[in-house]
């Protein structure tokens, strides 16, 4: 260790004479470095050193290079010779670090990190020393392997690096996946000509290769989303029309062993979409065990009149392979999207669950987002889901939100609106289902149908979830005719006299439109009644504080009506709210009562929980420095 830091200050010293031979700092920055490595240097020779200690000193020396680099810019300087020196400085401490604490994973990376961009000519070494130390974890056997693939294109080696990885971790999916892609890589590079005609192509060993890690790979794991990532990676651009068999191969072991997931079908249904149909994979091979046949008839789906125009502009092949050069026929749009459906209806039958049906009306909407190309197919596909969703009993609350959207826009939108909540509330009664039914009714101004919905809501669900319903009536008949305006006012007053905490802030809200539109009085009357209602709302009584301070500067009234507000709230919150206690105190100094607010004073340091005295007597002498 003694030979090593002294090392370091040998080199040290002809990099000091050369950054003040160019100028590159002053003589006082020179010492400051120094100074610095000094200290850092003096850290790592303790025998009580520890990791950070040297990660100290790299990061310090990074950031000296990124000085240098700086310099070198903005001066026009030839500073490599010195940025060279530094960089090996860093490189021998990243050595030494790991030398003394080689389980430092981090460490490591950083290392190579490091290395990748000043000596990549030595990754692939310092994996092999890392492997040594850490190839109990598969994600390093992964970055090895890539590295060598990416960088060094030496295939024997890369295929040496995952062998033995899976001799380790022969059931990690992370290996298996990473060493299949590379496979695959290289076999779309090979040859696809045979050297003779019982001798297989360079291309075909390539991919047995691969087919052969997958068929290793299956008997150790047992996750589907294993087998949809290599799936997902035999639909790469370069690999689609290469690994066709390969394809067929997955698709049938999932069928065979995941034939419940939902998330096999959605996959496969989505693969017909993008024009990777299994009636092609089928049709290189007759002994398939696919579930998906191709028993539908070439016209639309839909089997309606109104069906689209066939030949139209959006209904020409789409070129997403090139002709005569893939195995996958080229379909229209319109037959896609008709597979797509098909696949997610067998879907929906196999596993008629929550799930299965929500990625069906997920992928149909997605569809409908864009509606350039066969809008009337795309509209009915999602007509179809919902039908299926609802008539399975299988649709979410967004599902059915959306569905009343559409429907709403159609011929006897009400109608069918009406007739799917009624089914869905039967079910299940929600408040989502009573707000799409109120709107229903909202749409086409059916105060009737309206009050009669509203009234089932109210009596079925808690009334503390059904706050939203009667901001929904008071909005629907404030905005109706006049002649409706006992029928708001009722709503709203009945909604002020909740009994439920949640219906605390319709009060003020009440008293505030009756302040503005009726008399004092009635205001008045108004407020004594709803400030007895249980739960007490501070923000009543502090709206009709504002109303009797407005009154009082027009029609020059009783004061006693004004400080019955603060009364009452000190009443109610004044236990738990020092604040009702402050805004009291300040309408008395308004007032000019001295003898009043010392009053409030004493009972509020009584009444107020112990907690709160202290901060409420903090602003109460803030409030005597004011005045």
């Amino acid at each position: 260790m003694a030979e090593f830091v002294e090392e370091i200050r040998e080199r040290l010293l002809p990099e000091y004479e050369q950054m003040k031979t160019l100028g590159i700092c002053p003589d006082d920055q020179i010492r400051e470095t120094k100074r610095k490595r000094e200290n850092l240097l003096n850290k790592i020779f303790q025998s009580q050193r520890s990791v950070a200690d040297y990660a100290d000193f790299i990061r310090h020396e990074k950031l000296i290079h990124k000085w240098i680099t700086e310099k070198e810019r903005s001066q026009g300087q030839n500073l490599s010779e010195l940025k060279h020196s530094i960089v090996t400085r860093i490189i021998k401490l990243y050595r030494e670090g790991l030398r003394f604490c080689p389980n430092e994973e981090r460490l490591w990376d950083n290392f190579i990190m490091f290395s990748k961009k000043s000596i990549p000519h030595e990754v692939t070494g310092i994996y092999e020393k890392m492997l040594a130390y850490h190839g109990d974890k598969p994600t390093v056997w992964c970055n090895a392997g890539i590295w060598v693939h990416e960088n060094v294109g030496n295939i024997q080696k890369v295929k040496e690096i995952f062998f033995r990885a899976l001799q380790r971790h022969p059931d990690s999916e992370a290996l298996n996946i990473t060493f299949f892609i590379i496979l695959l890589k290289e076999a779309s590079k090979m040859s696809c000509t045979p050297t003779s005609k019982t001798t297989p192509s360079e291309q075909e060993l390539g991919l047995e290769r691969a087919a052969l890690v997958y068929r290793n790979s299956k008997t150790k794991i047992s996750n589907v989303f294993y087998f949809m990532k290599l799936l997902k990676g035999c639909e790469g651009e370069q690999y689609v029309n290469i690994t066709a068999s390969l394809q067929k191969e997955i698709i049938d072991d999932l069928m065979i062993n995941f034939s419940r997931e939902e998330s096999v079908w959605d996959a496969l249904a989505q693969r017909e979409l993008q024009g990777l149909s299994m009636i092609d994979l089928k049709s290189m091979s007759l002994k398939s065990s696919i579930i998906i046949e191709e028993n539908i008839p070439q016209k639309s789906i839909l089997a309606t009149g109104d069906a689209e125009k066939s030949q139209t502009s959006e209904d020409r092949e789409d070129k997403l392979f090139p002709k005569g050069k893939s195995i996958w026929q080229v379909r229209t749009l319109k037959r896609r999207i008709e597979l797509c459906v098909h696949v997610y209806q067998v879907g929906v039958r196999t596993v008629p669950t929550a799930t299965m049906f929500s990625n069906f009306i997920n992928a149909m909407l997605k569809l409908n987002q864009d509606l350039t190309n066969q809008p009337i197919l795309k509209r009915k596909c999602l007509a179809i889901a919902f039908k299926e969703g609802h008539t399975f009993k299988l649709m979410n609350e967004d599902h059915y939100y959306a569905c009343i959207k559409m429907l709403l826009k159609g011929a006897k939108g009400v109608e069918n609106a009406t007739k799917m909540l009624t089914e869905a509330t039967h079910l299940k009664k929600t408040l989502l289902y009573y707000e799409m039914w109120m709107v229903v009714y909202m749409t086409e101004n059916n105060d009737k149908k309206f009050l009669e919905i509203f009234r089932k809501a109210k009596d079925q669900l808690e009334p503390a979830t059904s706050v939203s319903l009667w901001r929904m009536a008071i909005t629907f008949f404030k905005t109706r005719p006049s002649e409706a305006n006992e029928k708001f006012l009722k709503f709203f007053k009945d909604a002020a006299m909740q009994l439920s905490l949640e219906f605390a802030p319709f009060r003020a809200d009440y008293l505030e439109y009756i302040s503005a539109t009726s008399t004092l009085d009635r205001t008045r009357r108004e407020y004594d009644e709803l400030s007895k209602m249980p739960p007490p709302c501070l923000e009543l009584h502090r709206k009709m504080a504002d109303v009797e301070s407005k009154a009082l500067s027009v029609f020059r009234v009783d004061k006693s009506r004004w400080r019955k507000c603060y009364e009452n709230a000190t009443h109610y919150f004044g236990k738990t709210n020092s604040q009702v206690w402050i805004d009291y105190i300040k309408f008395e100094r308004d007032q000019g009562d001295p003898k009043n607010m010392a009053h409030l004073y004493e009972r509020a340091k009584s009444t107020l929980d112990k907690q709160l005295v202290d901060n409420f007597m903090t602003e109460f002498t803030l409030l005597k420095a004011i005045i």
